[in-house]
């Protein structure tokens, strides 16, 4: 029985050492970080590097002359992160040949929450079946002496905002460095809008103090009007050891442009002008004829008029109520332009203009038409030659009366007369 046990325990232990044996045909020869050799973790080395940092792995491999490995990979990870976000790299499978040797390179980068402390990196090469080479080699994680990091920025409104609207922000920053930190500066800007806001954290204390942490005053970016709609960068920056260092985050926001108003087309300033009749018959030396004339003011803004008449040497002219008015925006007014031939003007038809003007802007010239006619005068005219008529007639009949009466007088008294003489003889 004893000898059953022993052969199957001889079987068991040479199976496992052929297996191992069969994967040590590859043999990890040299690990170097940054540059430095390291060795296993029985030898306590400890190397300083500071977390925020990548660090470069170059693993040097070498097949022995048992037979050829395929899909080969080396890992280098670091464990006992507490966060999602893994310290780990792998590489591309490759196939190991005899007696040939490998060198990979890998990178890990240093998550920022990584505490002060001592890590053990591990070196793993495994294929699909044969077990895994690996070896251990410690790393000494120190923190710098000036480390300021961005925890968190708060936006309001947090993904949108209006052009012409204000966005507003706050900064979330914690001190990771051995020293503490006067003076922090803390910069919001949207570069491509050329805007940017700035406040000051007076001391940050040094990580694991009570104070290591702060927020910012509410930070305001006013959005330009013209700003177009799309994507724009917020940048926040940090500056810090007397400003000679600077953390950068950066975060987007959706502006909404203003809709570009539709081109409008320019408002001409009208001026609507109106004639009631364009033509009247007047008489030579007679009584005026009348042109009634409307100005609508169709603009903005009020406007001064003035209106002459011209073109006529035969003809008097004049503008009732006033050659010049002020027109209301949207306002009309009338004017009426008085013509009266003279007695020299010439039979038949002719013409005149009567001008608009808008300041020394000639608005528009109306080409009016006159028909002069022979025959008596009319009207006030009429009436004023029959009173000229009736005062020369007036005039005549007085003197004519005056003469009767004086004659009369002196008939009177010369028939007196007579009758004295006669009596005295008597």
């Amino acid at each position: 029985m004893m000898k059953k046990i022993f052969s199957l325990l001889t079987v068991f232990l040479i199976g496992v050492l052929m297996s191992s044996m069969a994967f040590a045909a590859i043999t990890i020869d040299q690990v170097k970080v940054d540059g430095d050799i390291v060795t296993e973790s029985s030898t306590n080395f400890v190397l300083d590097v500071e977390r925020g940092d990548e660090i470069n792995i170059k693993v040097k491999i070498t097949g022995d002359s048992s037979a050829d490995k395929d899909d080969v990979e080396i890992e280098a990870v670091l464990r006992g992160f507490d966060s999602s976000d893994k310290i780990e790299d792998i590489t591309d499978t490759f196939d190991v040949k005899t007696n040939v040797t490998y060198i990979k390179k890998l990178t890990l980068p240093l998550r920022g929450k990584l505490d002060q402390d001592r890590y053990k990196l591990r070196v793993r090469v495994s294929d699909r079946d044969s077990a895994t080479v690996e070896k251990t080699y410690e790393l000494e994680i120190d923190t710098k002496r000036h480390d300021v990091e961005i925890r968190d920025i708060v936006l309001s409104p947090s993904t949108e905002v209006k052009a012409g609207r204000a966005l507003l922000g706050t900064v979330f920053v914690r001190n990771r460095g051995e020293k503490d930190e006067d003076g922090v500066k803390v910069v919001m800007s949207i570069p491509e809008l050329g805007v940017s806001a700035t406040d000051f954290i007076d001391e940050l204390e040094k990580e694991d103090d009570d104070d290591d942490t702060a927020t910012t005053e509410e930070m305001f970016l006013r959005i330009p009007d013209n700003a177009e709609t799309g994507e724009y960068t917020v940048r926040i920056e940090v500056f810090f050891d007397d400003n000679d260092k600077r953390t950068t985050q950066e975060a987007t926001i959706h502006v909404l442009g203003q809709e570009k108003a539709a081109v409008k087309p320019k408002v001409e300033e009208k001026t609507i002008i109106a004639v009631a009749a364009d033509k009247q018959n007047a008489a030579k030396g007679g009584s005026e004829v009348s042109y009634p004339i409307t100005i609508t003011n169709a603009g903005s803004s009020s406007k001064t008029y003035t209106v002459s008449a011209e073109g006529a040497v035969w003809a008097n002219f004049r503008v009732s109520p006033s050659n010049v008015m002020v027109i209301g925006a949207g306002d009309s007014k009338a004017f009426t332009v008085f013509v009266s031939a003279r007695e020299t003007a010439p039979t038949g038809e002719g013409t005149f203009t009567v001008t608009v003007n808008s300041g020394d802007k000639v608005l528009k010239q109306l080409p009016l038409g006159i028909n002069v006619q022979e025959g008596k005068a009319t009207g006030t005219a009429k009436l004023k030659k029959g009173l000229e008529v009736g005062a020369v007639v007036l005039v005549i009949l007085l003197v004519i009366i005056g003469l009767i009466i004086g004659f009369s007088k002196l008939r009177d008294e010369s028939e007196d007369e007579k009758e004295g003489d006669k009596k005295t003889y008597y």
